[in-house]
């Protein structure tokens, strides 16, 4: 772990100094939650883009407006409610919130209460690693034990964990993507306390469940957190079935990135989109490339050369099909390196220059265009100008 001298310089950027200075003239501020605990590890704010600059304060919403106001400084009530707005000074954005106690908790929602107490601030967080302030002067507060935890490499829940997957039943699955960025070993209390309320998963949103499911898939540690996952009863709840946990294992130790369709299609290959898409809600793009991948996999299989493979299926989906199908030692890094540098084919005529020959709009332009393009791959996708008018002039004809 970083000094906080050397971890903490990113805090005297002039635009960040401006933000603090307007909270701090009125209260009391202090940086929060992951950009202090990854500055520890080495990550600058200011230059990660997965790191968001989160400050508490004891300034309530209203109270923060008149202070921006005065120093000047922009503000977007992102999240008014709950006590959030969003400072932007020349560029530069950090997310304001009130210190906030817990009225009531029902596992999804919490109905918050705006207080000037740090104790109870940090007290209704999840893990002790993520209940690590910092003043704007360098003082670090530690009030949960998370540095001890953070230097460990452990992930524990603040207080008791029962307690606090009751507040919010998305902490089974923070606690394991957490887990497999930061931990060294799994915390036992927090796995007893996930197994005996597996069973919450089912008061949450698919939306928020893929949230959390689709940052965990390319952390270091994702197939232990995953098999500890499994271990607890939590990934049959996720989607019914068996996951695949060696294939997943094999995947995720391969060189290069592991985006969440790969760790999808190796975690449950196979799987119809239908079943996806109930589950987790995700986006068009990341079930396209899902098909994709099981596709070029089955593609490959059957011999299926790697130019017609990055046609067909675009590099993206290509790459994720070699890849699964060098876990199970069916292909080679030969062939990951080709579909990785290889251009992705394109075919050389569309409808626009059939027309421009003298064919017709219609069926017959279609069935023209789909034997050229039968032809054209069965000829190895050739892109010499003289080989593709060859092979036009013959389908044509």
């Amino acid at each position: 772990m970083r000094s906080p001298e050397e971890a903490f310089r990113w805090t005297s950027e002039p635009r960040l100094q401006r933000i603090t200075a307007a909270l701090q003239a009125g209260g009391e501020a202090r940086f929060v939650g992951g950009c202090v605990r990854d500055s520890l590890l080495g990550q600058d704010p200011l230059t990660s883009d997965a790191i968001d600059i989160d400050i508490a304060c004891d300034r309530t919403p209203v109270e923060m407006k008149a202070l921006f106001d005065k120093a000047g400084i922009r503000w977007i009530a992102t999240g008014e409610d709950h006590g959030t707005l969003t400072a932007v000074e020349g560029g530069m954005v950090a997310e304001c919130t009130t210190l906030r106690a817990d009225e009531e908790t029902d596992g999804r929602h919490a109905e918050v209460r705006f207080t000037r107490d740090w104790d109870e601030d940090w007290r209704r967080r999840d893990f002790t690693i993520n209940a690590l302030y910092l003043s704007p002067d360098g003082t670090l507060h530690d009030p949960a034990g998370g540095l001890p935890d953070l230097e460990r490499g452990r992930v524990r829940f603040i207080g008791d964990a029962g307690t606090r997957i009751e507040e919010d039943a998305l902490r089974i699955l923070r606690f394991f993507r957490f887990s497999a960025r930061f931990a060294h070993a799994f915390d036992q209390e927090g796995l007893k306390a996930i197994a005996e309320r597996a069973g919450l998963l089912s008061i949450l949103s698919n939306e928020r469940i893929w949230s959390e499911l689709s940052r965990t898939f390319a952390a270091g540690r994702a197939p232990e957190a995953f098999r500890a996952a499994e271990a607890a009863g939590v990934l049959e709840k996720l989607l019914p079935g068996a996951a695949n946990l060696p294939l997943f294992d094999a995947v995720h130790g391969q060189d290069g990135a592991m985006t969440p369709p790969l760790g999808a299609a190796a975690l449950w290959p196979g799987r119809e989109r239908v079943l996806l898409k109930e589950a987790f809600k995700p986006s068009t793009a990341f079930l396209d490339t899902y098909d994709g991948i099981g596709a070029a996999r089955d593609a490959l299989q059957e011999g299926q050369g790697v130019r017609e493979l990055l046609y067909r299926f675009g590099r993206d989906a290509s790459e994720g099909g070699v890849r699964l199908t060098m876990a199970d030692g069916k292909a080679t890094q030969a062939i990951l390196d080709q579909v990785r540098s290889d251009e992705v084919p394109v075919l050389p005529y569309g409808g626009k220059d059939l027309l421009a020959l003298g064919l017709k709009p219609g069926a017959e332009l279609g069935r023209t265009l789909k034997m050229f393009e039968a032809a054209w791959i069965e000829a190895g996708l050739p892109t010499e100008e003289a080989a593709c008018e060859s092979l036009l002039r013959q389908v044509t004809a």
